[in-house]
């Protein structure tokens, strides 16, 4: 019978003995080596192999913020032994924790009536909270019993759960058979290369190679899906001519709203809508002027907002609620010159963060200014932009935004998905007159995370940006991915 060295060690190693665990091989022999050993020698029957699931704990990432933090139920009775009985005052201070301690409470002998809570014995309470402790504590050594896998299954995000197989092997009576002078190590090739290729006869020994057999998974480094995304729509939009813009996070309201023409009472400017931050900035008085005089009274056919601009209001800084303002300074910095211009970066909204929401995303806007720019061209042009990414029925609805007319509504079908994919439309005259801009501007522009999402098959946005490790090693690179 045909064996090589690494079967022979194997083999010498478990002669005489009982079942032992491949933990144990694994500290003794090469991990690649004795897998690939233990696979030949049970197709050979040499060895038999026990396999076994294996159910391990460990603590859960609400595990460990209930032990920084105390459990909402330990948190829930301190309160009330301090004399805080009404549940809308508890609320006010517990916040949602509140509902996970009553929860604990009320099993344990509290109760609630006409909105206060009674606890009539604490003692159970306090045991309970004592025994989830203490069980935690074994979570995180790793040394978890029954009865505290039991107790902490129940809370969402205490413990971890995973299943390993567990393997142990032991010589077949074929195995022990084998005499010693079989067991002999030889010299062999376990490496082909270019050399034992060219000088290779029928008397040189190779070592077998099976690929069906294990081998350990290689997870090469990744960039992050969302730079990654970045990158491609960069790609795309260089490709089809666009010049690069790059602007600064925090703007004045004049040049991220007034430019833009957006009046001050405008919804998207209360605190619910934007991130402000303290202090005020410089405003160029000249600018200033023509902004309050279009803001107020208009331009030739428009009557303006017809109320009274505040430079005040207009000073007030922020943090970019769109990348519009990028493209706006440019071409009013350059007002004679037909443009394709295009920034990728990120953009803040006081939003209340969901499945569908964040308050931080990234943004791609894209601005082409010139002769001959119509409606026309604006359309031609996202249909183009959106099917390089994949999205290949692409079809718009009107909208408004203050500083778009017409102004429209892109969306389009991506892996089987209809989506809104961002707005667009031809900047106003009151945006553009006053600059001595003459030629049409058509603006569009997309959140990229949305996309993504689609993308990678993901249905809550917050995931993108959790920077979970597993997910991050073993996704799919996104290149080609887009070719649906």
């Amino acid at each position: 019978m045909e064996l090589t060295n690494g079967e022979k060690k194997l083999i010498k190693y478990l002669k005489g003995k009982g079942y032992i665990g491949t933990e144990e091989l694994f500290r003794v022999f090469d991990k690649n080596e004795v897998t690939s050993s233990i696979s030949w020698l049970r197709e050979k029957k040499i060895i038999n192999v026990i396999e076994k699931p294996i159910t391990f704990y460990s603590i859960g990432p609400e595990g460990e913020k209930v032990t920084h933090n105390g459990l909402p139920e330990e948190n829930l009775l301190k309160l009330y032994v301090s004399g805080h009985r009404k549940t809308s005052e508890l609320e006010k201070i517990m916040g949602d924790d509140l509902r996970y301690g009553l929860a604990q409470v009320l099993k344990n002998g509290g109760r609630v009536v006409d909105g206060e809570l009674i606890i009539e014995d604490d003692q159970k309470i306090r045991d309970h909270i004592s025994r989830t402790k203490n069980a935690l504590e074994y979570a995180r050594g790793g040394k978890l019993g029954d009865q505290d896998v039991q107790l902490l299954k129940t809370r969402k995000g205490f413990v971890n759960e995973k299943i390993r197989m567990e393997r142990t092997v032991k010589l077949s009576a074929v195995g022990e058979q084998i005499p010693p002078e079989s067991l002999e190590e030889s010299s062999e090739i376990n490496q082909i290369t270019p050399e034992i290729i060219e000088k290779f006869d029928e008397n040189m020994n190779l070592r077998p190679y099976d690929p069906t057999l294990y081998a350990p998974r290689y997870l090469p480094g990744k960039i992050h899906p969302l730079s990654e995304f970045i990158e491609e729509v960069r790609e795309v939009m260089l490709e089809m001519g666009f010049k690069e813009l790059k602007g600064q996070i925090v703007e004045t309201a004049f040049w991220n709203m007034d430019m833009l023409f957006i009046p001050q009472d405008h919804p998207a400017r209360d605190m619910q809508d934007t991130l402000y931050v303290k202090g005020k900035g410089e405003l160029n008085p000249a600018m200033a002027r023509k902004i309050k005089r279009v803001h107020e009274k208009g331009i030739s056919g428009s009557k303006g907002w017809q109320y009274d601009w505040s430079k005040e209001e207009a000073s007030k800084l922020l943090l970019r609620t769109h990348t519009t303002v990028n493209t706006i300074r440019y071409i009013v910095e350059h007002p004679a010159e037909e443009c394709k211009i295009f920034s990728v970066e990120k953009i803040f909204r006081r939003e209340n963060l969901d499945a569908q929401h964040l308050a931080e995303f990234a943004q791609v806007e894209g601005v082409i200014s010139g002769k001959g720019v119509t409606f026309g061209v604006l359309m031609d042009t996202l249909e183009r932009f959106y099917h390089r990414l994949g999205v290949k029925d692409v079809w718009v609805k009107p909208s408004y935004f203050p500083y778009t007319e017409p102004s429209l509504e892109v969306h389009g079908t991506f892996n089987g998905r209809d989506m809104e994919l961002g707005g667009a439309g031809m900047f106003r005259p009151e945006v553009l007159k006053p600059w001595g801009i003459k030629y049409n501007v058509a603006a569009w522009g997309l959140g990229l995370e949305r996309l993504l999402m689609s993308v990678l098959k993901m249905d809550d946005i917050r995931d993108i940006y959790r920077n979970d490790l597993s997910f991050l090693k073993e996704r799919r690179i996104l290149k080609n991915l887009f070719e649906v």
